[in-house]
């Protein structure tokens, strides 16, 4: 699994989808509501439309309030959907991005960098469902990058993947965090070799940790744009942006903006549902038909931005 051509069920869902957005807009529906009659599982699950690329990155310590006040983030935010109550879960950094991938902060407090964890996550359940996938982390050195510390204003702490044990220890798994370098060729190319997963770790600096917000939207606006006019964007996909942890208690981690960008979600949409890191990963884990992992159980997930939630059969 990786960039190359998907997996026979994701060429099946890309052909279900097609044809379910095509029978939408021929019965002339707001595409189709959750009272019509719907097969839900074959596209996603819990209202989430099953995008046939999901694209997440995780910027750096800001409020929702800081986010919003700079113009550039603002345009971007404006181009699809803000979660206006959306809350980190704790502090500091390392334990918002662990819940991110595996529904739990496993305790952690710190940002400790060999506190590894025995617990299965977004690596593990993408391989077993045979979903490709991969995670691009800007300013490491290469593939399988485990260290602690290296690279170019990399920070560990920031790929959660590298700390569960079940992705130290395999080749398979460990193959699939890649240097942020190799996605710019991969999202030039046709969808087939876009992985259905991608994730996004910018370096300390476009991030916004060590860097003013105003260079963080410089780098964050040119990401999206690429994205965007991928051809695996263009055919059925999802970008989620979020910031790993705001200011303050609120939710444990304090506010944070969350921008939801998709074909199925009205551009300046303001959902004011409460949400948090675990529904992210509830909403990632819906749209590929995987078990939810820890808190991610009970979270709502991110399904009032789109417009498709079911699809009718008849």
């Amino acid at each position: 699994m990786g960039a190359g051509d998907p997996p026979t069920s994701a060429r099946g869902r890309a052909r279900r989808l097609g044809a379910a957005l095509s029978c939408a807009l021929v019965v002339g529906a707001t595409l189709v509501g959750p009272s019509a009659r719907a097969t839900e599982a074959q596209y996603g699950r819990n209202g989430v439309v099953g995008f046939l690329h999901v694209f997440v990155v995780v910027m750096e310590n800001r409020s929702e309030q800081s986010v919003m006040a700079n113009p550039a983030m603002a345009r971007l935010a404006a181009r699809g959907g803000v979660a206006t109550n959306y809350n980190a879960v704790a502090h500091p950094s390392l334990p918002n991005y662990l819940a991110l991938a595996a529904g739990s902060t496993f305790g952690i407090t710190s940002d400790c960098v060999t506190c590894y964890v025995s617990a299965p996550n977004l690596f593990s359940q993408l391989a077993g469902a045979h979903v490709s996938f991969d995670a691009y982390l800007e300013g490491a050195p290469g593939s399988c990058f485990l260290a602690t510390y290296g690279g170019h204003d990399y920070a560990s702490k920031h790929n959660p993947f590298r700390y569960f044990n079940n992705v130290r220890s395999s080749p398979a798994l460990c193959s699939h965090l890649r240097p942020y370098g190799d996605l710019a060729a991969t999202l030039s190319g046709p969808a087939s070799q876009v992985p259905s997963f991608v994730w996004v770790t910018p370096t300390l600096c476009h991030d916004g940790h060590d860097c003013a917000t105003a260079v963080a939207a410089t780098w964050l606006t040119g990401f999206v744009n690429q994205v965007t006019a991928s051809a695996a964007y263009k055919s059925g996909g999802l970008l989620i942006i979020t910031w790993d942890e705001g200011y303050g208690s609120r939710g444990g981690g304090g506010q944070v903006a969350t921008f939801v960008i998709s074909q199925q979600t009205t551009p300046g949409t303001h959902v004011a549902t409460p949400l948090n890191h675990y529904s992210l990963l509830a909403t990632v884990e819906d749209n590929f038909g995987l078990s939810r992992l820890g808190h991610a159980a009970s979270a709502r997930n991110l399904s009032g931005f789109f417009k498709v939630k079911y699809v009718t059969t008849g």
